[in-house]
Formats: C-alpha cells, structure tokens, sequence
C-alpha cells in the first residue's frame, strides 16, 4: 500500500512550516515561490513513482535522488 500526496496540500504545508527568513518583501516571495514549486514537483514526482510501486518505502527510494529541474 501506497501513501497518497496531494502536492497542492504538501507545497502549502511545506511552504507554512518554511517561512522565509529574507529581509525584503521581494525576496520573501522569491524564496516562497521557489519552495512552493520545488515541494510541488517533488510531491508530483512521488505520486508518478508511488502509482507504480508496491510500497512507499519503494517510492521514497526512487525519488530521494531526483533532479527536480527548476
């Protein structure tokens, strides 16, 4: 059995527990949006590789070395 990850839920989630620590308003939001998108397409990419894998720990394997590409 398979975990489910919603990424719209888990890049906000993760962007929650991740505030930024940047000075201005701009970079807050570059640092925000960076996040928001890399925890996105990481939970994306472990949706593809859990809908094909037997068992999360399966999964979790084959996504810990990813190149996420941003």
């Amino acid at each position: 059995m398979t975990l489910s990850i919603d990424p719209k839920e888990f890049a906000k989630l993760t962007l929650l527990a991740n505030p930024s620590t940047s000075e201005s308003a701009e970079d807050k939001a570059k640092d925000s949006l960076e996040l928001y998108l890399s925890a996105y397409k990481l939970a994306e990419k472990y949706e593809r590789f859990s809908n094909s894998a037997q068992e999360t720990s399966e999964a979790f394997k084959h996504i810990r070395d990813i190149d996420l590409n941003l």
